[in-house]
């Protein structure tokens, strides 16, 4: 994704794919999301899958074969990386070494990550009041302050042009 025509059809682009793959994986048409998670801590991983189920989005929990027997949650071992782009945004905690975050955000996935992060030298916190930045930051390690971060990330997004400005920003990054 790297000329300016494949950046300015990634919205297009995503909103077929994820058509496509609700269709193929019978994901309610109504499901409105769909998230990565890709959290190492059981515990904190499981709060917010419940969470997330509970609030009916839909999740695939990465590099992990356990079955959560939870509504709109599935998991993968291996996330393919042709299938990225169906995805809106993923939770990252900093300790899987499986996620590509660069490769993640070129296909305009948004990122909910610690504040203190190997890329927080060039990633900001999104302002939509600026239409600045790029990022969802977390200040603790508490699930708490994960899911808040999900929920503004739910609320910036339903004004289009937040969602086109966080989708520009975020595949221009890198």
């Amino acid at each position: 994704m790297n000329t300016i025509i494949e950046k300015n059809n990634l919205s297009n682009l995503k909103q077929v794919t994820k058509a496509n793959i609700k269709t193929q994986y019978s994901i309610s048409k109504n499901t409105p999301l769909l998230w990565i998670v890709a959290i190492n801590d059981t515990e904190t991983r499981n709060f917010i899958i419940k969470w997330l189920s509970d609030i009916w989005l839909w999740a695939v929990v990465a590099w992990t074969d356990e079955d959560f027997s939870l509504e709109n949650i599935g998991s993968t071992i291996k996330l393919n990386s042709n299938i990225i782009v169906w995805f809106d945004f993923f939770i990252y905690d900093n300790e899987h070494e499986s996620v590509d975050v660069v490769k993640f955000m070129s296909a305009g996935v948004i990122p909910i990550m610690p504040e203190n992060n190997t890329f927080s030298w060039i990633l900001k916190a999104f302002n939509p009041m600026k239409f600045e930045w790029n990022w969802f930051f977390y200040k603790k390690e508490s699930p708490y302050c994960i899911f808040e971060k999900v929920i503004s990330y739910c609320e910036n997004i339903k004004f289009p042009e937040d969602k086109r400005v966080l989708l520009k920003n975020v595949t221009n990054t890198f």
